[in-house]
């Protein structure tokens, strides 16, 4: 059912209580098209292109001759063609293009002209409460040139029949997308949708609904009990962000401001998140009111206090560091960025967090797939610290998602990357007789059972996307476990 607030706008509620799993809706986008920041994709199929495969009709880089005829791909091909204008876009790797800015925006133009009814009906039922904006703001500036003044002056636009290109109309669309878009997972990449129904879905840290992507169709799924009259709600930042971070990328994005329990809450549900450490006692430093901007953090210990300012210029020393050791991870590198920042920051910090993700997959890999012989001293001290670090990877994000819909990639790794710390370990021990048949059985079953509930958080991804191939190999390492424990008599 859609409500209206105040404060929120137009939203979903439930019309009766919902238990988890519990199917909210199922539907296909109105219009899908890629996020306005992208590198360059295939407008087909959404993967990332070489280049080297160009639309026979209007030069776009696609993925190869199928995504031609894809239906999504036809606004921007006929206006392409239409307007004679050669697609250059030389450099693929090179991170954004700006050319793709205009293409969600022409489909719903088109999209609008085509099917003005439709259009108007759902265009009508979104959000539009900012839609006022006035030139000054900076981001009306970075559509008019980019987008609005492409769309015209290049694609002429304006001149194409059945669709008002206008530069009220362009803004008009930009507008309701920045406000109404849905983060979209294809396949291959991200993208952004304007959904009949679940565009009206609101903003929470804590979403109580799981999308599913598949066969053109996005299902939401109830993650919590959803009792009647509730909102449903969606995430539309990043989950792995500290509170400080999500609420300013909500604010530049969607213009909203959030004050869900995450982000009124100082510990972000005890996981301290964002927590700094105190230069007195070195205890935790937490926001005195999370969700006032200016007020300063105190020291949950001394009381001793430090200026938002400071907490921020914190953050972004560290983001900046974490973001040149994540350029080229190393175990020495991250390993010294850790020791340099924890007597600062709480171990937990999101900044940290993704530090700890990376080295989770270092760990242990030089010699992996070594003899027992050639493991040495050094290989078990690592093996060591995989397992402490998956496990506090781990417990962070069953509590910021429980669900595990918003941390798919990640928790899903750490899954398959613990079941090596518990196998290798298992197995070193058995041969040391260190271990009982039955405690060797015990940690073989956990082995396998790790596995499988990385299977479980795959299950819907492609076989040819990496967490698909990650699926594959989950597979088949849990047969191979199968047949050795069937080989040494524990089966």
């Amino acid at each position: 059912m859609i409500n209206k607030k105040k404060e929120l706008g137009r939203l979903l509620v439930a019309t009766r209580d919902l238990e988890v799993d519990d199917l909210i809706l199922t539907e296909a986008p109105l219009v899908l098209g890629p996020k306005q920041e992208t590198e360059p994709i295939c407008l087909g199929c959404y993967r990332r292109v070489s280049g080297k495969y160009r639309c026979s009709r209007c030069t776009w880089p696609l993925c190869g001759p199928k995504c031609e005829v894809s239906p999504d791909h036809q606004p921007e091909c006929d206006v392409t063609k239409a307007a004679g204008v050669t697609i250059s876009i030389d450099d693929t790797d090179g991170g954004p293009h700006h050319l793709y800015e205009v293409i969600t925006a022409l489909r719903c133009l088109v999209f609008a002209g085509r099917e003005p009814k439709r259009w108007r009906t759902c265009a009508e039922r979104f959000n539009t409460r900012y839609l006022q904006q006035g030139a000054g703001w900076p981001q009306h500036r970075h559509n008019q040139e980019l987008v609005v003044n492409v769309l015209r002056d290049r694609f002429r636009l304006h001149q194409y029949p059945g669709v008002d290109g206008s530069e009220a109309a362009i803004h008009t669309v930009l507008g309701l997308l920045q406000i109404n878009q849905v983060p979209t997972k294809t396949s291959y990449s991200e993208v952004q949708a304007l959904y009949p129904m679940a565009s009206l879905a609101s903003h929470s840290c804590m979403p109580n609904t799981k999308p599913v992507w598949k066969d053109g169709k996005l299902t939401l799924r109830a993650s919590d009990p959803i009792k009647r009259g509730e909102a449903i709600t969606f995430i539309y930042t990043d989950i792995l962000w500290g509170t400080r971070a999500r609420r300013d990328h909500l604010r530049q994005t969607r213009l909203l401001t959030c004050s869900c329990q995450r982000c009124a809450d100082p510990t972000e549900l005890n996981t301290y998140f964002s927590a700094l450490l105190c230069r007195r006692c070195g205890n935790n430093v937490l926001p005195t009111s999370p969700l006032d901007d200016y007020d300063p953090w105190t020291c949950e210990s001394c009381s001793s206090q430090i200026s938002v300012e400071e907490v921020l210029r914190t953050n972004l020393a560290l983001g900046a560091a974490v973001e040149v050791a994540l350029a080229k991870p190393s175990i020495p590198s991250l390993e010294a960025l850790q020791q340099e920042w924890t007597p600062r920051v709480h171990t937990n910090h999101y900044h940290l967090h993704a530090v700890k993700h990376s080295l989770l997959q270092l760990y242990g890999r030089s010699k992996e797939k070594a003899s027992d012989q050639e493991k040495d001293a050094a290989h078990w001290i690592e093996i060591a610290k995989k397992e402490k670090s998956c496990k506090e990877f781990l417990t962070v994000c069953s509590r910021l998602d429980p669900s595990t819909a918003q941390t798919i990639p990640f928790v899903g790794l750490t899954f398959y990357e613990y079941h090596k710390t518990i196998l290798q370990s298992a197995q070193k021990h058995f041969a040391q007789n260190k271990l009982t048949t039955q405690q060797l059985k015990k940690r073989m079953l956990l082995s396998k059972a790790l596995l499988k509930k990385a299977m479980e958080i795959f299950k819907h991804e492609e076989e040819d996307t990496p967490e698909g191939q990650l699926y594959v190999t989950c597979e088949q390492e849990v047969i191979r476990i199968g047949k050795w424990m069937l080989a040494v008599g524990l089966v």
